[in-house]
């Protein structure tokens, strides 16, 4: 924290200069909680952007439609159980 004090104008130049992606972090040495340095307009779309997805509703998974087949459920059980194996298969063979 002190190397970056002494150099703190040359930082923020950096930080300036940069794309809106750059930050610079500033740790002290033995613990604490380090600190970013950002460009305010990015600090503004971050915020922005943690306050729209805090305000966005959480909608359930629904299925839209149902599913209907002529087998029993141990029939069923064994068809899903072959395609869950066939899926945890190397790619290649799943082409046969």
């Amino acid at each position: 924290m002190s190397r970056a004090r002494a150099r703190l104008f040359e930082l923020a130049e950096l930080v300036r200069r940069s794309g809106d992606d750059t930050a610079v972090v500033l740790e002290q040495r033995g613990g604490g909680e380090a600190v970013a340095l950002v460009r305010e307009a990015r600090l503004a779309y971050l915020e922005s952007r943690v306050k729209q997805m805090d305000e966005k509703p959480h909608k359930r998974f629904s299925v839209a439609g149902s599913l209907a087949s002529d087998l029993d459920d141990r029939s069923l059980d064994e068809v899903l159980r072959d395609l869950r194996k066939a899926w945890a298969s190397p790619r290649s063979d799943r082409s046969r």
